[in-house]
């Protein structure tokens, strides 16, 4: 399993290059469904993490929510990526749009009506889960679509971006709104969310593309897609390293309310602020990104942000103080959205235009490994307390880093590799 490195050269893009990007009609819109979208996610985290820690004061209880999400990446990744590469690429994002909808609206009423059971959250998060892991491979796929390949990182970058602003403003006001209005208060800002994003999408007009597959069965689509990572060592490999970093570094995700409340005192206006200060993070490494045309090692830039993501992780378990962590928690957004941005426009890089949908569809499915990550985290942290479990997954991070730079090298520059 190889990936092959690039000779490094970079450049700086000026900043009129984003306004040529926003130029484009429709990626203008879809960068505002996504900004909508996003808001509803960052919401949603805040929102049902805070439920259940409140509903069962238990650490593994998150965990088991977080991870009901995830495993409807590993069930969804393969068949959405047929999907994106079959079907109307915006219409699929207007369907995930109406469910995610229905998925806010019918949890508020459960908390408006004090019925909501651990089970209740769990089903319909899990069913949440379907609905992002549905959208993740056509989103990302018209992205490419609309901008084309010389604009990719630029464009996925910009698109991206969406993500950390509506962290920052979602995380904050989610977890703002809860001691006022209650979890259900929360909700409903989701629910409003997605409709907006719903509305964006409307007057899209993406360009047509090749039919080729429509002639072939859904299923040998995404038996081709198989065979595509059998002989993509490239893709592969990403994927394989996608699924360490869902169950390792990702994971991190299931202890911040414990951090928030438990560690720090902070409670939920902590937790939302936590949220908002890794969107920041998330921000800055966009734009950083985004003002790049990079042509060197991506794979080498990949593995740095890999290392960071770990050694944040670790400083973050033993910080004791609000303003400390929440300054670590930019950093970790930083470290987080470099090794995803990059990670999405290498895989999208090394396929056909008929099997982008496709390979996204095998990133969404790595991520789909976080099930395990999340209540395995969540039990060490009942066991050992949160502090001690979150610094063991950074630096179990930081082995699996030095072990894939020690394999690359001993390929040399010619032809360095990763092996995972």
């Amino acid at each position: 399993m190889a990936v092959e490195a690039e000779k490094p050269q970079a450049e700086a893009v000026p900043g009129s290059s984003w306004l040529r990007t926003f130029r484009n009609r429709d990626f203008s819109l879809l960068w505002l469904y996504s900004l909508c979208s996003y808001a509803g996610m960052a919401v949603q985290q805040v929102a049902v993490s805070w439920l259940v820690l409140e509903m069962t004061d238990s650490p593994f209880s998150i965990g088991v929510v977080n991870a009901a999400r995830m495993a409807a990446f590993l069930l969804l990744g393969l068949p959405a990526g047929a999907l994106a590469d079959r079907l109307d690429r915006r219409k699929l994002l207007m369907g995930v749009s109406v469910a995610s909808t229905f998925y806010a609206v019918a949890l508020a009423l459960l908390v408006v009506a004090r019925a909501q059971e651990f089970w209740h959250v769990t089903l319909l998060t899990f069913l949440f889960g379907c609905t992002r892991a549905l959208e993740a491979p056509p989103r990302q796929a018209l992205v490419y679509d609309l901008v084309g390949p010389e604009e990719a990182l630029r464009g996925i970058s910009l698109n991206g971006l969406a993500l950390p602003l509506t962290a920052i403003a979602g995380g904050v006001l989610g977890g703002a709104l809860i001691p006022a209005f209650g979890v259900q208060g929360s909700l409903l800002l989701m629910a409003g969310a997605y409709a907006a994003a719903l509305l964006a999408l409307a007057p899209m007009r993406p360009p047509s593309r090749s039919r080729r597959l429509a002639a072939a069965s859904f299923w040998r689509s995404v038996a081709d897609g198989l065979g595509m990572i059998k002989r993509n060592r490239r893709v592969r490999d990403l994927v394989l390293l996608s699924m360490t970093a869902e169950v390792f570094a990702f994971s991190h995700q299931t202890l911040v309310p414990v951090f928030a409340r438990d560690i720090l005192n902070a409670g939920p206006t902590g937790l939302g602020l936590l949220t908002g200060a890794r969107g920041l993070g998330a921000f800055l490494a966009t734009l950083v990104l985004a003002r790049l045309t990079y042509h060197g090692d991506k794979v080498g830039l990949l593995l740095w942000a890999y290392c960071c993501f770990g050694v944040f992780l670790m400083l973050f378990a033993l910080s004791r103080d609000f303003l400390p962590s929440l300054a670590l928690m930019v950093a970790i957004g930083g470290a987080a959205t470099s090794f995803d941005l990059l990670q999405q426009t290498i895989i999208q890089a090394s396929v056909s235009e008929e099997e982008r949908g496709r390979a996204m569809g095998y990133w969404v499915a790595s991520l789909g490994a976080g099930p395990v990550g999340h209540m395995e985290l969540g039990a060490i942290s009942g066991l050992l307390g949160a502090p001690l479990a979150l610094a063991g997954h950074g630096g179990v991070v930081l082995a699996i880093v030095a072990l894939a730079w020690r394999l690359r090298g001993r390929r040399g520059t010619t032809e360095a590799t990763v092996y995972r």
